[in-house]
């Protein structure tokens, strides 16, 4: 397998010092740009077309020049408007046209630089949310390890500010496969060895290079690779089916096993169960909160239990915060339970009480 330069590559630093090279959407947009450079003291170059712009910009002077570009456009110019950074007064070559991005993406990467540093120095964590057999509620069956990150001064950077940034400036393919590495290296020094490790379909490409990596990791951790699962989060949002079906075909041809979380929170996600045949399914946690008390969320929850047994697929429900809903699914019959109810993530491996 060949090194994925999109997932194991991080972008290099911006420079505080360099030249920014534009490439607007049409005409009409390059007229703004140039007259609103031009209005902030700096030169700007056009090509006759108007189809390409350069203008140097002074130490630590990027942000702001970024910013007052952005300050004229509309959205959607700014969405297509391709931008590139130059650390020296000269032309980009080939090579340097495969780091050119959005407007807005640069714009968001500058505001994320603490991003690039989390990456660049390791400063990725991992909690473990412990996920129960039906029959065994004292021992984990497996724990699911959910990423997290610290910053400069120690502080918890929680997971929704993590991948936002990161989906925005355009790192959310380095993000997940370092998030995927570093929660198996994780696990392995909290001495947890049946592990269900989140990924997001949309940051791969090729899984036979993308996924490189993590499998390497696997294997230095000497796992067992029956016992790591493969889980796709936000299955409801997945745009090509096709393409995560080669996902989850690569991971079982290489020995691991795969689940689909949020199961039952759209049709979609039920017309992939044929399509994908994952070895697992996370009930959707919003029909798990008051499913005792709501005869729509009870007979949608009973029937995806039948139909995952019907067909040899294993259920987790998740989101499980109260004991009259934990007392409903163990009647319903359903396979694994994880919850606050029943254990909250931690920095270390789940131990029963005393």
């Amino acid at each position: 397998m060949t090194e994925c330069e999109k997932c194991d590559v991080l972008p290099l630093p911006l420079p505080r010092e360099g030249r920014l090279y534009l490439w607007p959407p049409v005409k009409h947009s390059a007229g703004k740009v140039i007259a609103q450079i031009r209005k902030i003291g700096h030169q700007v170059t056009a090509s006759d077309s108007l189809s390409t712009l350069h203008t140097d910009f002074p130490q630590d002077g990027l942000a702001d020049l970024v910013q007052s570009v952005l300050d004229v456009l509309q959205p959607e110019e700014a969405a297509n408007t391709k931008a590139l950074i130059m650390d020296s007064p000269t032309a980009p070559g080939i090579d340097d046209f495969s780091r050119a991005t959005s407007l807005d993406a640069l714009h968001a990467r500058i505001g994320a630089s603490w991003l690039t540093g989390v990456l660049r120095k390791n400063r990725l964590r991992s909690v473990f949310q412990p996920i129960f057999a039906i029959d065994n509620l004292s021992v984990p069956h497996a724990h699911e390890c959910l990423i997290r990150a610290v910053d400069d001064e120690g502080g918890m950077i929680s997971p929704d500010r993590l991948f936002g940034a990161a989906k925005s400036a355009d790192l959310l393919f380095q993000l997940d496969r370092a998030a995927r590495a570093a929660n198996v290296r994780n696990a392995f020094a909290a001495g947890i060895d049946n592990v269900f490790i989140n990924f997001t379909p949309s940051s791969i490409y090729d899984p036979n290079s993308c996924l490189r990596s993590t499998i390497q990791v696997v294997n230095e951790c000497g796992f067992d690779r029956s016992k790591v699962v493969f889980e796709v989060i936000e299955t409801d949002k997945v745009s090509s089916v096709s393409h995560l079906r080669g996902i989850l075909e690569s991971y079982r041809a290489s020995g691991f096993r795969v689940a689909l979380d949020d199961v039952g929170s759209g049709y979609s996600t039920l017309n992939m169960l044929s399509q994908l045949r994952p070895d697992i399914i996370k009930i959707d946690r919003e029909l798990i909160d008051g499913v005792d008390q709501d005869i729509y969320k009870q007979a949608i929850v009973s029937k995806l239990i039948d139909l995952a047994k019907q067909i040899g697929i294993e259920v987790v429900a998740e989101g499980i915060e109260r004991q009259q809903e934990l007392d409903f699914l163990i009647d319903r019959g359903v396979d694994f339970v994880q919850g606050f109810l029943l254990g909250r993530p931690a920095a270390k491996r789940f131990e029963a009480a005393a």
